[in-house]
């Protein structure tokens, strides 16, 4: 295909027009020929690159959330994930109105690829930015019905945990609140935050999983069963032995 960059500037050509329909045309001819697999689904890589682009392109222009938000909202896959990845470039020169973006599209989010997309490209940053405000959001998202906005808060500890290693208490004390969790999606989400900040302070981990063993909760004993693979092999036995082996639940278990 044509350079990236190339293809960004032809899609921050036709935003600039305000054209949304020809937006979403080009992007599937120029496309097209990208579509790999049995889904014939674009690989994110590539979205995310344009993404980046289209992002530098966009950056100073004052109709730059507007027209992405149609672009999101008459788009599908392929356009999100531009618009996500455009979006990470964006946040950290506009927190404020790249908040209220995401803000708005969170009831759109209905499948894993994007809502971790929009953690690791967008929220992250803005967590990053005012960790405050971000996590008493997140706090409220992990009380919504909607399992994807669940999951938002939590894909974003991993690489806020990335971006600030030694930030840990927050990461667990929204955890806290999320250990009974019985969705699978938002389960693997917590494990995976579990095993990124294992990364970091193993110790803390341990602690924060040896309180949590004491739960009888079959949705618990999962979470620490898969969430503790990262610790040395005799932390692990000792949480075997907490939870006691009868009692655990596997997150692929029905």
């Amino acid at each position: 295909m044509k350079d990236k960059k190339e293809i960004a500037k032809l899609i921050y050509k036709e935003l600039e027009k305000g054209d949304i329909e020809l937006t979403l045309s080009l992007i599937s001819k120029k496309l097209e020929k990208e579509k790999t697999g049995k889904l014939q689904l674009t690989k994110t890589p590539l979205l995310n690159s344009i993404g980046r682009e289209l992002g530098k392109l966009l950056v100073n222009e004052d109709w730059k959330f507007e027209r992405l938000m149609k672009l999101w909202r008459k788009g599908e896959r392929d356009e999100r994930l531009i618009a996500i990845s455009a979006l990470g470039t964006i946040s950290k020169e506009d927190y404020e109105n790249t908040k209220q973006f995401v803000l708005e599209v969170l009831n759109d989010i209905s499948d894993w690829e994007i809502c971790d997309q929009l953690a690791l490209r967008v929220v992250v940053n803005l967590a990053v930015e005012n960790q405050r405000e971000i996590f008493s959001l997140m706090h409220g998202w992990i009380k919504s019905k909607n399992k994807w906005i669940r999951r938002l808060a939590i894909a974003t500890i991993p690489p806020y945990i990335r971006a600030k290693k030694t930030e840990s208490k927050i990461c667990f004390e929204l955890l806290d609140r999320v250990m009974k969790e019985k969705d699978k999606s938002v389960k693997k989400a917590i494990v995976w935050a579990l095993r990124e900040i294992t990364k970091k302070n193993p110790e803390a981990v341990f602690e924060f999983l040896k309180k949590w063993a004491k739960v009888d909760d079959k949705n618990t004993k999962g979470i620490i069963k898969e969430g503790m693979k990262k610790l040395p092999n005799n932390e692990q036995e000792k949480l075997k032995s907490l939870i006691g082996e009868s009692k655990w639940n596997s997150l692929d278990s029905k």
